[in-house]
């Protein structure tokens, strides 16, 4: 989906001083105002200067029979995946984010117009659907773009999001996880047991893998340049195959054979078997 914004015209400091003088005494009101005046232009003169632009491209909505499974393919930018059984619909919304930097005039803007998304929920081989999500950018310089997206559902199985340069929230889930990505956080609390296979791979970031004590797993932890914590109050935790060591952890969960591998390279990664995973903050 294309979407393009509205041109935007650019003047000189001594235009925007006369604009302003001229409101001032002929007393502006409504529309043109001369707070509202200084607000809506200095916002774009601003935006034009610093070489930042940003896009809402509201809610899209779906309506499935029952629980889905997601597919987020991205090419750089945050991505939510959240559980609210409080919805009777899944909502999906894209913002679109260029940070080009300083004096590169309306090339920031117009490379809005180039991130191209598509979403699609199709029917699975039984109750459960696919909601399929994919985010691209078809111009020049992708290095400077962005587009963040936030899908909520009232059921949730299984997730997979790949992108780039962006934070990764699930959120509530009720299958398994596979993950990738760069420059970015990743977050995993779900208050449903997780007994399936999951995958987390991140570099330059921190992974969160918060499940309550009924789950399972037989987890494959390392990092490279940080930290690995354990806090398990709940459920049965060993160790196995070799003793912990600070960047290393085999370990089982209630007796669990379905295989957890997290990595995370220049980050830590922190898992928490606790009664509210959901509420329950990073270990620090």
């Amino acid at each position: 989906m294309l979407r393009s914004l509205p041109s935007i015209s650019f003047m000189s400091s001594a235009s925007l001083v006369g604009v302003i003088l001229t409101c001032l005494f002929s007393g502006c009101t409504g529309a043109n105002h001369p707070e509202r005046v200084v607000s809506s232009t200095g916002s774009s003169l601003f935006s034009s200067i610093q070489g930042h632009y940003v896009a809402d491209d509201g809610i899209t909505q779906f309506r499935a029979r029952g629980p889905i499974d997601v597919v987020v393919d991205s090419f750089a930018g945050d991505v939510t995946v959240h559980a609210n059984p409080k919805l009777e619909v899944t909502t999906i919304q894209v913002t679109r984010v260029s940070q080009h930097g300083y004096l590169r005039g309306t090339e920031p803007r117009q490379a809005l117009e180039y991130v191209d998304w598509t979403a699609e929920l199709t029917p699975g081989p039984g109750p459960v659907e696919t909601l399929r999500v994919n985010v691209d950018f078809v111009g020049p310089e992708p290095w400077f773009m962005r587009a963040h997206l936030r899908i909520e559902t009232p059921d949730l199985d299984r997730v997979t999001v790949h992108t780039t340069n962006g934070d990764v929230s699930i959120r509530n889930n009720t299958g398994p996880v596979d993950v990738k990505t760069n420059m970015g956080d990743v977050t995993i609390a779900s208050n449903h047991p997780l007994v399936d296979a999951s995958t987390i791979l991140v570099v330059e970031g921190n992974v969160d893998y918060r499940v309550p004590g009924n789950s399972s797993g037989l987890f494959d932890v390392e990092v490279i340049d940080g930290n690995i914590e354990i806090w398990v109050p709940e459920g049965r935790w060993r160790y196995v195959s070799q003793a912990p060591r600070d960047d290393t952890i085999n370990a089982q969960l209630n007796d669990g054979d379905n295989p957890i591998l997290l990595r995370a390279s220049e980050g830590d990664i922190r898992i928490a078997v606790v009664p509210d995973p959901t509420s329950y903050g990073p270990i620090r």
